[in-house]
């Protein structure tokens, strides 16, 4: 039986079937007696019709239990809630899902039978929910949570609302989902990477917007084709057979391919491949992520560019100039014929670039490069090596007298102004010239002889050219060898100073000293300061040794003060490269409060020409320090610049009278004359006059007849160590004390 009313019908079928039998006995019931009924046993009858109904029910009942669990677990196990209400929106069932979710975890007992109003916070949700019941699907939120509902009525036998069932369904995950998927889809479409899907065939099936603009295919003209329209016939069958036999290796192939362009370009493209599988394993698509890399290759070779090439002219910079040098010597030996190098330097270009600005410096350079390269032959190599240093090489049919015409007509050439800014600039160059293989056998040694017979050209006085020879190579050996030497001497405190008394003859007394500088160890030609010091400035080496200097000869006075020997200061030279240090003055001032000392005792002597090179800068400076009492003497005066204006404009405290003015004198009329002049110069500015190279008595007689009192010279002392000195200035005196007097001198 399939119900509980099957079996109450079955019942009553008995009951029915039990009176029929009773219906046709002949006998009326007051008629039957004990024996009848007995024999006709209606109790067994009925007995057994509710046994076998009992049977019959036993049975329904259990396979309504097992039904009933049944509906049940499948009830629990669903991912939704299920909730059931009545009219009165009580809750007649509910699952587990419904009981966690939507009542607090309550039990179902707890649940059933009572108001939803009383047991769950989205009590007006339901009610609302079931209002609406239709069967359709409809999105509420519950809990903050995006639910989808079906409700749905149940009607009784008399069409009445008997039920509303309710299934909640969380799709918080679903709309996640779809919204990554219209996420990918957006970067599908917008990336700037070009995707394209084809299938197990190799036929594109998709392709996004980057596809159509790198390729200049529309997507219509490439659904349903093959990569192989994208072929730009560059690449062989074997990088083909390659790139797939890696794909079904690894399932995986990068490269760089060039395809060709819908309008025949060739495009550079990254490009990487991957194969997709199905659930079996089999190949099912392959997606291709292509990268447009043109602007990448511009770049490199832009990149390439730079590094070969000088950044402002164009010109190839030495790396690559030295490439070709020695491919072009490389080829010079093997075929037995020589080549020429050209190393080109512009005169007067610092000048103009110190004062008009590197602006018009770089295009003076540009303007430069442009004439080179119009004067020689398109075999030939011009090169930029830095600065205003340029190199021409020639390799075909070259010989000695080609290069020297080739120079003799860049050295014209250059001579011709420059149109730069609205300017006409005149700058010339000199030019060395080297050939292999007489002048150098590999590309280091050509180079530097080329250079080497430059510098000659400008020692030649500019504007002209020179051809490298072996006398230049052991000239240039030996600066060399100067500078190495001069350098280890910086380093390792090889120098010495000797000292020169300035006397006061009106006085005769020692009043001050020169310090100046010896090299005892250096090489012989090269121990006199003339000697070594110009190349000292050039390297910039003067710096710390003038500072040596310095500070040597301020303890040296300070030891001989101790002695009682109380000079009024010593006098030491300072040149243009140590005057343009920014911390010059707190220098000085630290090395005087190092000695402790005052300024007054120290004198600086500057030439003309250092005074003139950049006067504002030598106003502050000395400004600078005379705020702490120290001197300044202009040495050799009178040989450098004619122009008397600075005498007003810088504190100076002394002139020192040029040797070349002193050597001639009474003899010489003219000398005798700027003598005068210069110590009355001297004196009517507030001045003191001190003339070197005092070798004669006639020489410092006269001088003290025109009224200077300060020598220095062989005459009295020459230079003398710093040990020695205490010693010579009283063998000096003693001697000055017992001179009878000065001829025509007349002390003030």
């Amino acid at each position: 039986m399939s119900s509980q009313s099957d079996a109450f019908r079955y019942i009553r079928a008995k009951i029915d079937q039990l009176l029929t039998v009773m219906g046709t006995l002949p006998l009326r019931p007051e008629e039957l007696d004990d024996d009848t009924l007995i024999e006709l046993d209606p109790i067994g009858i009925v007995a057994e019709s509710f046994a076998q109904v009992i049977d019959h029910l036993n049975q329904t009942n259990h396979a309504l239990d097992l039904a009933t669990a049944e509906i049940r677990a499948i009830f629990d196990s669903l991912g939704a809630a299920v909730v059931v209400l009545d009219p009165d929106e009580r809750i007649v069932d509910c699952n587990s899902q419904a009981l966690g979710w939507l009542f607090g975890g309550s039990e179902r007992a707890q649940v059933v039978g009572r108001a939803a109003n009383e047991v769950c916070h989205e009590a007006d949700s339901l009610a609302t929910i079931r209002r609406r019941a239709d069967g359709r699907s409809q999105v509420v939120s519950l809990h903050g949570q995006a639910v989808q509902v079906v409700a749905s009525r149940i009607v009784d036998e008399r069409g009445q609302p008997a039920r509303t069932v309710m299934l909640f369904s969380d799709v918080t995950r679903q709309q996640e989902n779809e919204l990554h998927l219209q996420l990918y889809a957006e970067i599908f479409r917008h990336v700037g990477e070009g995707i394209l899907i084809t299938d197990a065939d190799s036929r594109i099936v998709e392709v996004n917007a980057a596809v159509s603009r790198i390729t200049g295919y529309p997507r219509e003209e490439l659904i349903g084709a093959t990569p192989a329209i994208l072929k730009s016939g560059l690449h062989d069958d074997a990088y083909y057979r390659e790139m797939w036999q890696t794909l079904r290796e690894s399932g995986f192939w990068q490269g760089e391919v060039v395809d060709r362009a819908r309008d025949g370009r060739l495009v550079p493209l990254l490009q990487t491949i991957s194969r997709v599988c199905d659930g079996e394993g089999k190949t099912s698509h392959y997606i291709s992520v292509i990268t447009d890399i043109s602007s990448l290759k511009e770049t490199q070779s832009r990149l390439d560019f730079l590094a070969h090439h000088d950044a402002l002219t164009g010109l190839p910079n030495r790396l690559l100039f030295g490439d070709r040098l020695r491919h072009a010597i490389e080829r010079a030996r093997r075929e037995g014929h020589p080549a020429a190098l050209l190393f080109i330097d512009l005169d007067r270009f610092k000048n103009i670039n110190d004062s008009l600005g590197h602006q018009i410096g770089d295009q003076l350079l540009v303007e430069a490069a442009r004439r080179l390269r119009s004067l020689v032959r398109h075999a030939d190599t011009v090169a930029r090596l830095g600065g205003d240093e340029f190199v021409v090489l020639l390799e075909d049919r070259v010989s000695h007298e080609t290069a020297a015409h080739l120079a003799e007509k860049i050295v014209t050439a250059f001579k011709q102004p420059f149109a730069v800014g609205g300017l006409a600039l005149h700058v010339g160059c000199s030019i060395g010239i080297a050939v292999y293989p007489e002048d150098g056998e590999d590309d280091v040694a050509l180079l530097r002889n080329a250079d080497s017979a430059m510098y000659r050209a400008k020692d030649a006085g500019r504007d002209c050219h020179v051809r490298y020879s072996a006398e230049l190579s052991r000239a240039t050996r030996a600066r060399i060898a100067l500078d190495s030497a001069l350098r280890a001497a910086v380093r390792d405190g090889g120098f010495l100073l000797h000292f020169q008394p300035i006397i006061d003859i009106w006085r005769g007394r020692v009043v001050a000293c020169e310090a100046l500088v010896r090299w005892p160890s250096g090489p012989e030609d090269a121990r006199q300061p003339n000697d070594f010091i110009p190349l000292a400035e050039e390297t910039r080496l003067i710096v710390p040794l003038g500072e040596w200097i310095l500070r040597e000869a301020l303890a040296t006075l300070r030891g001989w003060h101790a002695q009682g020997l109380a000079l009024d200061y010593v006098s030491v030279n300072i040149s243009a490269v140590q005057l343009a240090q920014s911390d010059f003055p707190e220098r000085v001032v630290a090395l005087l409060g190092a000695a402790g000392l005052d300024g007054r005792h120290l004198q600086i002597e500057l030439t003309e020409n250092v005074l003139m090179h950049d006067i504002d800068l030598c106003a502050q400076v000395l400004a600078r320090l005379r705020e702490h009492g120290i001197r300044v003497a202009i040495d050799d005066f009178g040989t450098g610049y004619s122009s008397l204006s600075y005498l007003k404009q810088l504190p100076i405290d002394n002139l020192k009278i040029d040797r070349s003015f002193v050597r001639d004198i009474p003899g010489d009329v003219n000398d005798c004359a700027i003598a005068a002049a210069v110590i009355g110069l001297a004196r009517t500015l507030g001045l003191e006059a001190i003339a070197e190279g005092i070798e004669t008595q006639a020489q410092q007689d006269y001088l003290a007849q025109i009224g200077c009192s300060l020598v220095q010279g062989y005459l009295h002392a020459r230079p003398l160590p710093g040990a020695d000195f205490p010693g010579g200035v009283a063998a000096l005196e003693g001697r000055l004390a017992e001179t009878p007097g000065l001829t025509g001198a007349a002390a003030p």
